[in-house]
């Protein structure tokens, strides 16, 4: 029997950050994958997405010339006559990116990348099928179960019959469906069925929550309901989906709108209702791990119940992104493989993440209806900037959006900000340095900006927060100086 110093289960981000690191600083690693290494962020979700996504922005731009001055192009048409040229792009992206996680390369590190189906026998040890009646069992002195997440499938009477894509499929259609059904108003809906509807599909959305993006401020999500419906997408909202099936050529579904049933039909149905942690057919029971349907339970060092194991990324149901994967992943290196007082507690104060809608969405901290539940109505300071007056933004022609600041009064803390624009996934991070600091509001607007610059909506917004300090008491005594100065 193989003995490792740790074993990772999973060769997604989460998997590869600690397998390389632990190899890196000398340790016997194995690496332990069913399919292929590089996971859900390379097959199936970040890499394909934003290729996609880029493709997508490139045909709403071209119907945008004449904004540009030049003439307006009536009609777009893939490269060889059909979708496949937009998919078969993605899959040579995903082919570049992949080459970073390739399984030899890990192999020069030192780890012992180990294809097939793992199953813990004890805490210790760990069962792991090949093929057809080839198995090992291995055994290690420490555990990190990356196995990441799935779709999840919402229980709809007449679903699984009539068939359905998730993220697992679409990046596959050699077709453009001429019409679309997207189950779910959140980041992977709104992504997906933005493009296809900038491709030419006909886009409807339905969600049950009463507005999309149900996790982020409310301001904003009224926003992109406006960005969605300005493109012709038909949003459903309060709206739950009672049954589908088939009907003249096309997929069905029966919905209930605050009483009333509704039929609508589609060439295709896109499911993107949230994800599911890959926790089947570890035995997790038998290695002593607590887990539920949410994930994998962990406590503030991401140790399971099972004082040796760990659990980063997805299957733990904290954060479903590919940077907190790699982030906790680089936690559980230091606490699996050192000790105290080395040991370090995951600190999830500062989380920020993108939807990567045009326009973008950037967020990170508490929205404003989280803030003034927190600290109460008369504690919460609010600054907003517009990107329309932003000098770069009217340039590019890139002006819808803003970016909110919610702060405290007392000290102009950042509780949270919420921006929505073109590239606001990254001009999110100015912030994001600012809250992790603790710095005030004040001190983006202190900050020598580059102009012309989208980032100035930070600046303008930390400009906002310097005038605000001017209350009456404040002019007044101003006032008075400058009178007695003259």
């Amino acid at each position: 029997m193989s003995r490792y110093d740790i074993v990772v289960i999973g060769g997604g981000s989460g998997g590869l950050v600690v397998a390389a690191g632990a190899a890196q600083l000398g340790a016997r690693v194995a690496l332990v994958e069913k399919k292929a290494l590089g996971g859900d962020c390379l097959f199936t979700g970040c890499v394909p997405s934003k290729t996609l996504i880029r493709s997508a922005r490139f045909a709403a731009d071209v119907r945008r010339a004449r904004d540009f001055g030049f003439a307006t192009l009536n009609e777009l048409q893939f490269a060889d006559g059909s979708f496949a040229s937009i998919t078969e792009r993605v899959q040579r992206i995903i082919q570049t990116v992949g080459k970073n996680d390739s399984p030899e390369r890990f192999r020069r590190m030192g780890v012992d990348v180990i294809f097939g189906a793992p199953r813990f026998l004890s805490s210790k040890e760990l069962e792991i099928e090949s093929g057809e009646a080839s198995t090992q069992v291995i055994s290690g002195r420490r555990f990190c179960i990356a196995t990441g997440s799935r779709p999840a499938i919402p229980p709809i009477d007449g679903l699984n019959e009539t068939g359905f894509i998730t993220n697992e499929e679409v990046f596959d259609l050699k077709n453009l469906p001429q019409s679309l059904i997207v189950l779910g108003g959140g980041p992977t809906g709104l992504e997906l069925g933005q493009s296809f509807a900038r491709f030419g599909s006909e886009v409807t959305i339905v969600e049950m929550a009463d507005r999309l993006l149900p996790r982020e401020d409310e301001q904003l999500s009224a926003f992109m309901a406006e960005v969605f419906q300005s493109e012709g997408v038909t949003v459903l909202l309060n709206t739950k989906v009672v049954s589908a099936g088939a009907a003249s050529g096309h997929k069905k579904i029966v919905v209930d709108r605050n009483g009333h049933s509704q039929e609508f039909y589609a060439e295709e149905i896109l499911v993107a209702t949230g994800r599911s942690p890959n926790t089947e057919q570890l035995n997790l029971e038998a290695a002593g791990v607590n887990y539920d349907k949410r994930g994998i339970g962990t406590n503030d060092y991401l140790r399971t119940s099972s004082r040796n194991i760990y659990a980063v990324g997805d299957v733990n149901g904290h954060f479903p992104f590919t940077h907190m994967a790699a982030y906790e992943a680089a936690v559980v290196l230091r606490n699996a493989l050192f000790f105290w007082p080395l040991l370090q507690k995951v600190d999830f104060r500062v989380v920020p993440w993108a939807i990567f809608t045009d326009p973008e969405v950037g967020r990170v901290g508490l929205t404003e209806r989280e803030a003034r539940d927190r600290y109460g109505d008369k504690e919460i300071r609010v600054y907003i900037t517009q990107f329309q007056e932003n000098d770069r933004a009217n340039a590019d022609d890139e002006t819808r959006g803003f970016l909110k600041l919610i702060c405290k009064v007392r000290n102009n803390e950042i509780l949270g900000a919420h921006m929505v624009g073109a590239q606001a996934g990254e001009l999110i991070h100015e912030v994001v340095l600012a809250m992790k600091h603790r710095l005030p509001a004040t001190s983006l607007g202190n900050l020598i900006h580059i102009y012309p610059t989208r980032i100035q909506v930070n600046q303008r917004a930390g400009m906002e927060a310097m005038r605000a300090r001017l209350t009456p008491f404040t002019k007044k005594v101003l006032a008075s100086y400058f009178s007695w100065w003259r």
